[in-house]
């Protein structure tokens, strides 16, 4: 075999690195703010004003951001982790189940009660 020669010298196996890069873990941000919601607020504003002409709706759509930009630099997953308490939020059970629709909450776990 040639190329693959056991030495003392050589190693056997070379071991391959690849980067990882902190855009691929992070969410994709907006000014600050997850995108699908600096999209919305920004849509909602555009509409307000240009529909009605309440062009203070800017200064009001502003601090949204603002405060929206705090929150995610405070935690950036709160939304994710809010939709999953919304989903199943009278108990946790971590474990899948075969049949369970997303968005359902199993048997038992509150979710024909009315809030």
């Amino acid at each position: 075999m040639t190329g693959w020669s056991m030495t003392s010298d050589q190693p056997a196996l070379l071991l391959r690195s690849t980067p990882v890069y902190r855009s691929l873990l992070e969410m994709k941000t907006l000014g600050g703010v997850e995108d699908r919601i600096a999209i919305f607020n920004a849509t909602l504003a555009l509409a307000v004003v240009m529909g009605t002409g309440l062009w203070y709706w800017l200064l009001v759509a502003t601090a949204l951001h603002l405060a929206l930009a705090r929150m995610t630099r405070h935690d950036p997953w709160l939304r994710q982790v809010y939709i999953g308490y919304v989903r199943q939020c009278d108990r946790y059970d971590p474990w899948p189940r075969a049949g369970l629709r997303q968005g359902r909450r199993p048997a038992g776990f509150g979710g024909d009660l009315l809030c």
